[in-house]
């Protein structure tokens, strides 16, 4: 996006401000969809971004919703029920009946825990309604169940008609620093799955995969999407289990598309050290306080200029707390 498409933004609406590119939202899922080859659909997770909901609803084979919060933003939007994932580790029963007596069995969900498990049986039994559900395989945190667990669930599977169980949902983290472990978690998830289906005499048809590859927000990161891209499609071809795949992504497909605008309003310099106040904050931008303002992201300011001296600002926004720094040792000509 042009600075000139950016600056009308700034006069029309203010700072601080959010705009999003859609046509490169579009250019990046369309560069998944090609590099994949039709080897694996795609997932959003919402949490990633909630802004681009309705646009990615679109474009993207399902919506990951996490959180009531989430759930609302889809009601509201009125995304399509048979698009959504409802996922999350925090299910409470009366969250969990409010969602199933809105989309019943309509759109699909995940399971974390046995008491979740109970909670959606039960639901069913009482409205005789069939839900198609993910049981989510822990990956050695508080997320999913262990492999004994969904052993034993899909063991038992015909003690609970109403409950279709349609695939293994796995995620293990985001921003993994190395392909590495991506290609070592599809062949354990080969291994699981084949194991499952043999043990239980029973088909797993889907996986929901987040591989959770890294994404470049700061100054001296490669973007290797296509790379890693390709990696992720090798891995596909090369699984034993046959069923069919999701790779469910947030930051992966929104990262490209995303600008945030801030306005300098005071200037000053305290113990010979620069610091430059803006209108926005961390807050606003989800880095981790003083950790994520140690690395310099990509930016540009506006009017641009190309003559003057140099000089490195502490670039802080206006919340009271120290930790509200959005940028160290930024080099900006004459501000």
């Amino acid at each position: 996006m042009d600075m000139e498409c950016l600056e009308h933004g700034i006069v029309k609406y203010g700072t601080p401000l959010y705009v999003f590119n859609i046509d490169e939202m579009r250019k990046t899922v369309s560069l998944f969809r090609k590099k994949l080859g039709g080897k694996a659909g795609l997932c959003f997770a919402m949490k990633a971004n909630p802004f681009l909901t309705r646009q990615m609803a679109a474009i993207t084979d399902r919506i990951e919703v996490c959180s009531m919060g989430e759930f609302e933003i889809c009601r509201k939007l009125k995304i399509e029920p048979e698009k959504i994932l409802i996922s999350g580790v925090l299910k409470e029963r009366e969250d969990i009946y409010s969602i199933l007596s809105h989309y019943r069995g309509a759109c699909t969900y995940t399971i974390e825990s046995v008491n979740q498990f109970h909670a959606m049986a039960e639901w069913c039994d009482a409205n005789n309604e069939v839900i198609h559900v993910y049981l989510r395989l822990t990956s050695g945190n508080q997320f999913g169940m262990d492999a004994e667990t969904i052993q034993n669930m899909v063991s038992r599977r015909n003690m609970c008609p109403f409950l279709k169980i349609q695939g293994v949902h796995y995620f293990s983290g985001t921003q993994k620093k190395s392909m590495d472990k991506v290609k070592k978690e599809f062949a354990y998830l080969d291994s699981f799955l084949k194991k499952l289906e043999e043990t239980s005499e029973f088909q797993i048809e889907e996986l929901e995969y987040g591989p959770g590859i890294p994404v470049p927000y700061f100054e001296g990161q490669k973007d290797a999407i296509e790379e890693n891209i390709q990696i992720i499609t090798d891995a596909i071809l090369s699984m034993q289990w046959k069923g069919s795949i999701i790779l469910e992504m947030g930051r992966a497909l929104a990262a490209r598309c995303g600008y945030y605008l801030t306005s300098v309003k005071d200037i000053k310099q305290s113990d010979g050290k620069n610091y430059c106040i803006v209108d926005g904050g961390i807050h606003q931008i989800n880095y981790d306080g003083q950790i994520r303002g140690m690395y310099l992201p990509m930016f540009r300011v506006s009017p641009e200029h190309h003559y003057g001296a140099k000089r490195a600002y502490t670039v802080c926004g206006s919340l009271c707390t120290v930790n509200d720094i959005l940028m160290q040792n930024a080099e900006i000509i004459n501000l």
